[in-house]
């Protein structure tokens, strides 16, 4: 299991030479079906950093990982995420299936940093010669067999080999080195093929863009559901990626209230709109996703936040109060800071 969780969401004490936190995990994993517990564990990790900007980043992730065996099958997974410094705490819970591995596990991507270590990613934005996957293989004893790979580029074939398995692996555990040709931008695809099973894994390449906030075109393409029709944005989905970053250029061409001049202000705003969402409204996950990140990609800054609004239930809200008569009331039902829209009044 990998966690993943924003820094800027925890506390930081500063220590001598450097600033440091502390997180508690309480993971609970229960049967679906029956709904009996079948694993509990708590434990505490520390993190560290050298400098204090660093843990207020919205794009710093602290990323663990614990490993647990366990049958196929359906199962409840309960994770509480704690600060130790604040005393908040973040809460997920979400069904998982696991499926028999024969021979190939699903894959994660890890690419060496500058000292050589491994850091796991889900997409590339430097130019680099060699990529990881870390997986589960399965080898009959005394086979021979090796493991094919397909490089894809935007569903088009630029690279194939073949990886001998020479080390021992950790549980089976091994990281395959795949070598990457082609630096130009887009979404990549590596399928694995040992006999005759298949795994694929995708991942995004390309040099951070300067006209949007973020190269991720499924981010970006998920905020312009805010924006375009429901026919626009379905008709912008079924395209490829290539196509997607020509259609919401010329989008924002087409909204430039100065085309005369280098800047584009409506774009611009929503850049800062986007990434003020992600930074104040991430919870264990990017805030333009969230429904209070969803109101302000649309709507901008309300003009009054009131935090004292409540109802006879027990739970905190917030009201957000627009210049034009609009009102939303978000409802923060799991007291952890996740608010969710309870209420709309025009």
């Amino acid at each position: 299991m990998n966690i993943t969780l924003p820094l800027n969401r925890f506390v930081f004490t500063k220590q001598e030479d450097h600033f440091r936190g502390e997180i508690t995990f309480t993971l609970v994993i229960s049967n679906k079906e029956e709904s009996t517990q079948i694993h509990r564990e708590i434990w505490k990790e520390v993190i560290t950093k050298l400098y204090y900007e660093n843990t207020r980043d919205p794009d710093n992730y602290y990323k663990t990982e614990r490993n647990f065996p366990f049958l196929p099958g359906e199962y409840k997974l309960f994770l509480n995420v704690q600060d130790e410094d604040s005393r908040k705490n973040w809460k997920v819970e979400k069904e998982i299936e696991l499926e028999r591995v024969n021979h190939l596990s699903p894959s994660l991507l890890f690419i060496k940093d500058k000292v050589g270590k491994l850091i796991q990613v889900s997409a590339v934005n430097e130019q680099i010669d060699t990529i990881w996957l870390r997986t589960q293989i399965n080898i009959p004893e005394n086979s021979k067999e090796e493991i094919t790979y397909l490089l894809n580029r935007d569903e088009s074939l630029i690279d194939s080999g073949n990886i001998v398995i020479k080390d021992f692996g950790i549980k089976n555990l091994y990281y395959l080195p795949i070598p990457i040709i082609n630096h130009k931008r887009g979404k990549y695809e590596i399928e694995l093929k040992l006999l005759g099973e298949v795994q694929k894994t995708t991942f995004l390449y390309g040099i951070k863009t300067k006209s949007y906030w973020t190269d991720d075109i499924d981010e970006v393409v998920g905020v312009m559901r805010y924006i375009l029709t429901y026919s626009e944005y379905r008709k912008l989905k079924e395209k490829n990626d290539s196509d997607r970053w020509v259609i919401i250029n010329s989008y924002w061409k087409e909204k430039d209230p100065s085309p005369e001049t280098p800047e584009n202000e409506l774009l611009e705003e929503l850049n800062e709109r986007v990434k003020y969402s992600n930074k104040k409204f991430s919870i264990l996950m990017h805030g333009w996703r969230s429904e209070r990140g969803r109101i302000y990609i649309i709507y901008g800054a309300p003009q009054l936040v009131d935090d004292s609004y409540q109802e006879n239930m027990g739970y905190n809200y917030q009201k957000w109060v627009y210049s034009n008569g609009k009102e939303f009331i978000f409802i923060d039902r799991t007291m952890s800071g996740d608010y969710t829209l309870y209420e709309e009044r025009f």
